[in-house]
């Protein structure tokens, strides 16, 4: 539970935050010119104690206050990170699980687990801290299983070795993705936000969409797009979005639960759009070992896709709801780019330019920041000075806090997966299960991942989703490219899955409904999410790979998935050109589904399906009788003079 700090210990808060800004983003522009171990036990130093100020143990009175409880934690995270920092050369200098660890070692190693895990069950939730502790057991006992889970058998010695001393746990590859990734695009929303630049996509939005009916829906499915593109994160999308536009959609008729659904899959969907993506997609481009720009080719298509989906079946459920157009107060196009949408194209423009020269993402990212901070030096109303940079420095702190404590568990579940073999006995039996049917794998992987993601963040639910599952998939015949971006899509899809469903409670919560029926509604809405890994895991052309493009795939986008989008769209909300009868609802769904999973068979049964949906809601009898008009306007029958 954040505490939202106010007062002197806000100011104290704030202050430890912009220095740990600073810190990463010396290191963004230099490089850890100090070692790479000691940059990130410095990081770790300032972010760690900060955890336990800004969120509280617990719901009671003593523990929603600053107490005795969180000041020792933070003297104890001090401690075992100020023991790595200055003792730096003693640890580059030793051989790992070779020269023997000192009793210093032991009880600096303890210390600082028990602090990662209790920082991981405050900032992230008990889950991803209880999945941190399996493992610890699973190291320590995992000998006494029987095959094929059992193991020889791990000592403290390693554990405390593996954990505190190596690049292998807590200080491995997901921490340093988080200062040199991550952190960047943090610092770049908390620009946006401070200078007001957010409300302008939203007066954008508005200005497409005033006069439609259903227009606060429809504009916050634009607005959260831009808004997701700069803040990165699920639930906080939610919230920017939805505070202006649920009441909106609300006082229009949509049911408070729909309109809180409406914004929640709009943030967790925001993450899937290219160019800039969530946070997560960062971590995707490193791992695999590309640049980021294609990162954003291959999520380009699927992305359209569920847009497409997504607008009509808003579109179908306003309709159905009877909601009529009421036009909002719509801002002029000049207005919306002096209130500041003119410095977010200009920062995307500089983003994507230094990406395409193939500059690293974080310094890209700077640049791009460091452009919209002289934009908002330079502007008239709302201008950047010393004091307004400053609390971005402290609220970029404060965030990055957030993702690094998440990043840190991440590093310790990753390097105990890995080095107890886990991940590949979880591989081995997704194969066992999938070797004559890879979609029951993919299946199996497909709720894994959705699982492992209700306990954490995007960030470690797709890295501990690709180290477990993409070897099983890539060894099934999956391109690394398809398995990789699968996995990213069920890691963020937490957001809004009950019963975790962060972006659904905070819908629900500006809604006034309740936050499970809120979920479900917004499961319902945001099905194509979960569907669209499976289309492209068949058919890798729809992540735009050149080399699987063809005039079939190109037919085929035409007639059968074209269609397929509108159908299910139809299906979802129940409506077409007037209300689905429960079992032609069933009919659009299929028919949907058959037209989009690429099984070129069940194509043809899925165009039947379609056609009977249509005869059913009299759109063929409509296009017959419009033909019918039309050639009597241009032949009019001759009448019989006789």
């Amino acid at each position: 539970m954040n505490r939202n700090l106010t007062g002197q210990a806000g100011k104290i808060v704030d202050f430890f935050g912009a220095i740990l800004a600073l810190f990463a983003l010396q290191i963004i522009v230099l490089g850890p010119t100090l070692g790479y171990g000691k940059s990130l036990a410095i990081f770790m130093l300032l972010a760690l104690p900060l955890t336990f100020f800004i969120y509280a143990g617990g719901k009671s009175s003593f523990m929603t206050k600053i107490n005795v409880v969180d000041i020792i934690l933070a003297v104890f995270s001090l401690v075992s990170m100020g023991y790595l920092v200055v003792y730096s050369d003693y640890i580059l200098t030793r051989v790992e699980y070779v020269s023997p660890l000192t009793t210093a070692d032991y009880i600096m190693g303890i210390i600082a687990i028990i602090a990662v895990l209790e920082a991981t069950r405050r900032a992230i939730g008990l889950p991803m801290a209880i999945i941190s502790l399996l493992l610890f057991a699973y190291a320590s006992f995992g000998k006494f299983l029987p095959p094929p889970f059992g193991h020889a058998g791990f000592s403290l010695d390693w554990i405390i070795d593996t954990m505190y001393l190596t690049s292998r746990g807590i200080f491995g590859n997901p921490l340093w993705v988080v200062i040199t990734l991550a952190f960047p695009f943090i610092f770049y929303g908390v620009i946006l936000e401070q200078m007001g630049v957010l409300k302008s996509f939203l007066d954008f939005a508005n200005r497409l969409f005033g006069k439609s009916p259903g227009a606060p829906a429809k504009t916050s499915v634009v607005a959260g797009t831009f808004m997701g593109m700069a803040s990165g994160m699920p639930m906080s999308t939610t919230y920017l979005i939805g505070f202006p536009t649920i009441p909106e959609m609300i006082r229009v008729g949509y049911p408070p639960r729909t309109a809180g659904a409406i914004a929640a899959v709009v943030g967790t969907a925001a993450q899937l759009m290219p160019p800039m993506l969530g946070v997560a997609a960062f971590i995707v481009a490193q791992y695999m070992g590309v640049p980021y720009i294609k990162v954003c080719q291959y999520t380009l298509l699927p992305a359209v896709l569920f847009y497409a989906v997504f607008f009509l079946t808003i579109h179908f459920e306003t309709i159905r709801l009877g909601i009529k157009a009421v036009e909002i107060p719509a801002v002029s196009y000049k207005q919306i780019m002096l209130g500041g949408f003119y410095i977010f194209l200009i920062t995307m423009a500089i983003l994507l330019y230094f990406l395409l020269k193939f500059y690293p993402v974080g310094l890209a990212a700077f640049y791009a920041c460091l452009a919209a901070l002289l934009l908002g030096v330079l502007r008239k109303n709302n201008r950047l000075n010393l004091k307004s940079l400053y609390t971005i420095l402290a609220k970029t702190g404060r965030t990055s806090v957030y993702i690094a404590i998440a990043c840190a568990a991440a590093g310790i579940i990753t390097g105990f997966l890995v080095e107890t073999g886990l991940n590949l006995k979880f591989a081995n039996m997704v194969i066992a299960f999938g070797q004559s049917n890879l979609f029951l794998a993919l299946i199996l992987s497909a709720v894994a991942i959705l699982i492992l993601s209700m306990g954490m963040p995007s960030i470690p639910a797709y890295i501990t989703g690709i180290a477990i599952f993409g070897p099983a998939l890539m060894r099934l015949g999956i391109l690394p490219e398809v398995a990789h971006i699968f996995c990213f899509y069920y890691a963020t899809l937490y957001s809004i899955t009950p019963p975790v469903a962060f972006a659904s409670y905070a819908g629900a919560q500006i809604a006034g409904e309740d936050p499970m029926r809120t979920g479900l509604v917004a499961v319902r809405l945001g099905i194509m999410t979960y569907i669209i890994p499976f289309i492209f895991a068949y058919s890798p052309a729809y992540l735009l790979i050149p080399e699987y493009w063809n005039i079939y795939e190109v037919i085929r986008l035409i007639i059968f998935v074209i269609p397929g989008l509108i159908i299910f769209a139809a299906g979802i909300s129940g409506y077409l050109i007037k209300p689905l009868e429960r079992g032609v609802r069933v009919l659009a769904l299929a028919s949907g589904l058959l037209l989009l999973l690429p099984f070129s068979v069940l194509d043809y049964l899925g165009f039947a399906l379609l056609l009977c949906v249509l005869f059913r809601q009299g759109v063929l009898g409509m296009i017959f009788n419009r033909r019918r008009e039309v050639d009597e306007v241009k032949f009019p029958p001759v009448k019989n003079k006789s």
